[in-house]
């Protein structure tokens, strides 16, 4: 039969088994650019007319283009459902449109980004097409353009 100086013991020894293993160590906060300071400018491998990289099946009628101000992505984020979320996304292009794969024609979005996994930049493109509502939602990122298809 237990008792409670055995569930003392049981619990002391579950809490001591979620504590972690290794010593944390404290790590200095980088330091913050003054308000008025300008933004790095960042170099990304975004394609230009006419190497677009959109399908030909896919015709835009708008664009927005987007950079994200703080380095290496972090905090910026795009997602399209049904597809998941990308994190750290360092620069992005978004098309709406529509695409011929279906038959008729159907509303779709076509994404291309540039984002970082932690030790390199990455490229990754996507797309979504459905007769029922779009929707895109980017996150932390500084639109840049948005307009007609360049």
């Amino acid at each position: 039969m237990y008792n409670w100086s055995s569930f003392r013991v049981l619990l002391v020894f579950s809490m001591l088994a979620g504590l972690p293993a290794g010593a944390a160590s404290a790590q200095g906060r980088p330091s913050t650019p003054s308000p008025n300071a300008a933004a790095p400018e960042i170099s990304v491998p975004i394609p230009e007319h006419p190497n677009q990289p959109y399908p030909s099946t896919f015709h835009p009628s708008f664009q927005w283009n987007y950079v994200c101000p703080r380095q290496n992505g972090t905090g910026c984020s795009i997602s399209c459902p049904p597809n998941p979320i990308v994190s750290s996304v360092i620069a992005a292009q978004v098309w709406l449109g529509t695409s011929d794969l279906a038959n008729p024609p159907v509303p779709a979005v076509y994404y291309y980004l540039v984002y970082n996994n932690g030790t390199e930049k990455l490229v990754g493109a996507g797309l979504v097409q459905t007769p029922r509502t779009l929707s895109c939602q980017a996150l932390g990122i500084k639109v840049t353009y948005s307009g007609p298809p360049k």
